[in-house]
This record gives C-alpha cells, sequence and structure tokens, in this order.
C-alpha cells in the first residue's frame, strides 16, 4: 500500500520547494527593478503576528469598513487559514476581490465560509441559532448557514470615502411526504455596514463603521397542531479609529468599539428572550515608522456582560468583565525588498463577575481577578513584485526547529495572501 506523503512529515521536499520558489521569485522581483513600492500588502496574518493589532492600518480593515477598498482597489486577498487536520481543508479560508470602475468608485466583493471569525458581516451566525433551534426540535431539521456573499462599494468625494457592504446566506430543508405536509426547516442572515474614511485636517486622518447583522432560523413543522419554533438574533457593532500625526515619525492612534447583541427564540405564542450583550472599549495607540520599520501598540480598556432576563423559577443573571489593561504590541521592519520580519506580544489583566440561581429571587456572586495569556507572535512576509504571502509563524520552532529542515512543529500557523494587479 502507497504512503500518503502529507505535509508534517515530509520536511525534506517542502523545503526544496520552498527554497526554489524563494530563489525564483526573488530572481523575477530582481529582474523587474522595481522602483516604486506598492503598499498594497498584508491581512489577518499580518495584523496576527503584530499582537493583534488594531492600531495599524491594513487590508483587513475591509471587513470591518467598506471604505478601504477604496485604498486597496484592483486588490486580490483572501486567508489560507491554518491547518485543521485535514490536509485537503483548512480553518479560516475566504477570498475577496476589489476593482476600481473610474478614479472614484471601487466594487467588490467577500465570499467567506461558516469558520470565518471577525466582527464584520461576512460572520456567520455568531451565537448559533440555527444550533439553538436544532437543539429545541431535538433533531438536526435546520442546515447551518455557509457560504456568505458580500458585496461592497466604496466612493470618493474630495478628501472623503464612504463604504457601503451588504452580505446574504440561506439554508433550506423540507421533507416532501407521499401523504400529508412534510418538515420544514429555513436559516437565513443579511448583514449591512456602512464605512467612512477621510483626512479632516493635515495630520488628523480618522475612520468610522457600523454594522449590523441578523441572523434567522425556523422550524415548521408538518405534524398537524405542532408548535412553529423560530429564533432570531440583532447584532450591531460600531468602531471608530483616530490618526493624529504628531512628527515625522509617530503617530498617535486612539480607538473606540461598541458592540451590543440580543435574541429571542419563539415556540408557538410563547417568547424567550435570549442572553443579551453589551461591550464597548477604548484603545491609546502609538505608531513610530521610519523607513521599514514600524513599532506600533498601546493599552485598552475594554467592558463586556451578559444579561439573561428572569423567568417564573429563576431570577436575571448578569455576568460581567472588565479588560485593563489589554496591551496589543508588535513591530514590522523590512530585510530586504521581498522579505519583512514581524513580532508582537499580547497581554491582559481582568476583573470578572459571575452570578448563579439560588432561588427565583437571588442569585450567588463570584467575583475575581484572571490574566490572559501573555502571547509571543512572530511571522513573516514575503513580497514578489504585486503578490504577496503573509505567515504567522509557530514560535516553539524557535526551540524545536523549522519543520521544513526536521522540527517537530509546523513552521506556519496560519497563511494570509494577496495580489495587487
Amino acid at each position: 500500500m502507497k504512503k500518503l506523503v502529507t505535509f508534517s512529515d515530509s520536511s525534506f521536499l517542502m523545503g526544496a520547494i520552498l527554497f526554489t520558489l524563494i530563489f525564483s521569485f526573488s530572481s523575477i522581483l530582481i529582474a523587474q527593478n522595481i522602483e516604486k513600492k506598492d503598499h498594497r500588502y498584508g491581512g489577518y496574518a499580518r495584523l496576527f503576528s503584530m499582537g493583534d493589532n488594531p492600531y495599524v492600518v491594513d487590508p483587513d480593515n475591509i471587513k470591518l469598513n467598506p471604505a478601504y477598498a477604496s485604498m486597496y482597489s484592483n486588490f486580490l486577498w483572501g486567508d489560507i487559514g491554518s491547518n485543521n487536520g485535514n490536509p485537503t481543508d483548512g480553518n479560516g479560508q475566504f477570498a475577496g476581490v476589489n476593482f476600481d470602475l473610474n478614479n472614484n468608485l471601487t466594487l467588490g466583493l467577500l465570499l467567506a465560509r461558516d469558520d470565518f471569525q471577525s466582527m464584520s458581516i461576512a460572520r456567520l451566525d455568531r451565537d448559533n441559532i440555527v444550533n439553538n433551534i436544532n437543539t429545541t426540535v431535538a433533531t438536526n431539521v435546520i442546515v447551518p448557514l455557509n457560504n456568505n456573499l458580500e458585496l461592497l462599494g466604496a466612493y470618493k468625494f474630495g478628501s472623503f470615502v464612504v463604504g457601503l457592504g451588504v452580505s446574504y446566506a440561506s439554508t433550506s430543508r423540507e421533507v416532501t411526504p407521499a401523504t400529508g405536509t412534510g418538515d420544514k426547516g429555513t436559516a437565513s442572515q443579511i448583514g449591512a455596514n456602512l464605512g467612512l474614511m477621510g483626512k479632516v485636517a493635515p495630520g488628523f486622518e480618522f475612520d468610522f463603521s457600523f454594522s449590523l447583522l441578523l441572523p434567522s432560523a425556523t422550524f415548521e413543522p408538518g405534524t398537524a397542531g405542532a408548535d412553529k419554533i423560530s429564533g432570531s438574533n440583532t447584532f450591531m457593532y460600531a468602531n471608530a479609529r483616530a490618526m493624529v500625526e504628531l512628527s515625522k515619525k509617530f503617530t498617535f492612534v486612539p480607538t473606540v468599539d461598541f458592540f451590543n447583541g440580543s435574541g429571542k427564540v419563539e415556540v408557538g405564542a410563547n417568547s424567550t428572550d435570549l442572553p443579551s450583550e453589551l461591550a464597548f472599549g477604548v484603545g491609546l495607540g502609538l505608531q513610530y515608522k521610519v523607513d521599514n520599520l514600524i513599532i506600533v501598540g498601546g493599552p485598552a480598556f475594554m467592558y463586556s456582560s451578559q444579561s439573561q432576563a428572569s423567568t417564573t423559577t429563576t431570577p436575571e443573571l448578569k455576568n460581567s468583565t472588565m479588560t485593563f489593561p489589554a496591551w496589543n504590541l508588535g513591530a514590522e521592519w523590512g530585510f530586504t525588498e521581498w522579505l519583512y520580519g514581524r513580532l508582537g506580544y499580547v497581554a491582559s489583566t481582568f476583573s470578572r463577575t459571575t452570578q448563579s440561581p439560588v432561588t427565583a429571587t437571588t442569585v450567588d456572586e463570584l467575583s475575581f481577578t484572571g490574566f490572559g495569556n501573555g502571547d509571543v507572535r512572530l511571522g513573516l512576509g514575503f513580497r514578489f513584485g504585486g503578490f504577496n504571502l503573509d505567515a504567522t509563524i509557530n514560535d516553539d520552532v524557535l526551540r524545536e526547529g523549522f519543520n521544513l529542515v526536521g522540527g517537530g512543529t509546523r513552521t506556519f500557523a496560519y497563511l494570509s495572501a494577496s495580489y495587487g494587479f
């Protein structure tokens, strides 16, 4: 029986392939003699390796703010994702493209799977309303949502850009018996976001976005007299960021975020509220940039809460978390025209309060201090003409060696790719 050669056990082969690709692309780059840099590069892998940095402008910003499509026009981008144990698949994959129609108008689209993780309207069924209804019915009568399509556009007027995005996904499952009426399950999600960015004054730029997501699911039983079951969520997210130039090298980057989520499940004439969510945060970032070096980061304050309405048998329950400081620190430097290195660090301290019911009117409350795991991030960026490949690197490779040359840990943890044309 032939043995299947996998990514993890073919280190010599992968090393040879990687060396050949780098050598070939480097030769092409030198031959092209590029005089002007193309700053259309990046993605989630870049931001992650720079400490999940919210203080950096990147094509990943398009997910939340469609106005950024104008900055990254004529641009093909997406995530190859991370390994999930299946050699033919990966987690977090998506693809997007933006086209310039003229000097002012850019149109684009983004296609995302059900494992897409972001506050973007491309994210599907954030609080699993489909699974909630399937659990209520005790069988998988509704097909989970997948393949979310987002259409977006950005329009320039003067020093400002306005962007608009809309997304939609749906599924259905219907049983048609020889006689009588069969069960029917449907699910859908509608999303919309509005973005704005621009220069208010010399040395002062800003961006703002607002997103609305409306996932829902319905089960209509074919059995006569059985109750219809439906559920829905409403999610709203707003984000604002300013970029204030303090000097030629230093830029102050404050951020503000707000999130609100609610939902309900209806069984016949009875309605039950799902836990409501509220979150807001403020970040204070500072960016230092000179030549091919960027050092950026800062502290943030975040508050989040989840509330469950009271019932006839339980009191109202509220859990909350206050985080301060949450650190997002990162650096990027260009070794050569085609190779970039990245380093990041994240850490946080939080105070959490949880409640549990004792009687129909009383609760026990627990409050404690905790710490988010401090995490070092490493990354590389490869730039060959208009093509860019960005990768996060497992920090274990510094201790165990690169997988491509015999180490025991996968070298690249997450991959993003893009092409400017």
